[in-house]
């Protein structure tokens, strides 16, 4: 007798239902081993990101996030660990010229002007230089902050020269190159501190405190680098006598 069962072709089946088809009528021993290892897989990434995120918590528990502060500058690697607090009078600003000038004169670029090694040069990428007469293996360059300090004299030297009616010995070019000079350290310093203003205060910021880097630091730098630099106003001579007022008192140069 003929069987009245009736065969029917299997409807279509999406990627996943062949897949789990394909999946399911693997042998016990295949399938068991299939799962096993994406078991294995899924448990090791588990892990992994356990670990990371274990390891991320101690991590910023241990070091907390650097600001600005806690960032050395590149070449003396200085911090801003020094609160300064923003004044409106200085002596610096006395009404007295007399007395303001003595002041601004303190103001020396000279101790700025240091000789490098060329292993330093060579670490810190910085622009060959010119050679420091008494040792072959340095160069001289001149510290950022003491070109600015030399400005800021060489400016204050104008404006006295003009306003007391002295005869002056600085070129206006002189005088526009420095502006120029602290216009771009401005820029590129870029500084973002908010200066808070208030009603019937003649200015912003007073007895706001700033952190700075140390200036000692930089002296003291500077000084046991010193390239033993000292420019007389209006003293001719040979380039390389300048480079013989060491601070200690040392002779580098030939005496004979």
């Amino acid at each position: 007798m003929a069987s009245d069962i009736k065969e029917y072709d299997a409807l279509p089946r999406g990627s996943i239902d062949e897949w789990s088809t394909e999946t399911a009528t693997l042998p016990s021993h295949r399938r068991r081993f299939f799962l096993s290892n994406w078991t294995a897989i899924l448990t090791s990434l588990l892990a992994v990101s356990i670990t990371t995120n274990v390891f991320l918590i101690i991590k910023s528990a241990i070091q907390p996030e650097l600001n600005e502060s806690d960032c050395p500058s590149f070449y003396a690697g200085l911090k801003r660990d020094v609160p300064i607090r923003i004044v409106p009078k200085t002596e610096f600003t006395s009404d007295n010229l007399t007395e303001a000038s003595l002041e601004w004169d303190k103001l020396l670029g000279d101790p700025g002007v240091v000789a490098l090694s060329s292993d330093y040069v060579k670490e810190k990428k910085l622009h060959q230089a010119l050679p420091f007469p008494w040792d072959e293996d340095k160069s001289v360059y001149f510290l950022q902050a003491y070109h600015n300090l030399h400005c800021l004299r060489t400016l204050f030297r104008y404006i006295n020269y003009t306003e007391t009616g002295v005869p002056t010995r600085i070129a206006a070019s002189h005088a526009i190159h420095c502006l120029d000079q602290l216009r771009q350290d401005i820029v590129c310093n870029a500084d973002d501190t908010p200066r808070y203003s208030w009603p019937n205060q003649d200015g912003t910021g007073f007895n706001q405190v700033k952190m700075c880097r140390s200036w000692e630091k930089l002296e003291q730098w500077a000084l046991e680098r010193t390239a033993c630099f000292k420019k007389e106003d209006g003293v001719a001579g040979p380039m390389k006598d300048r480079f013989k007022s060491c601070p200690d008192g040392r002779v580098l140069w030939p005496t004979e």
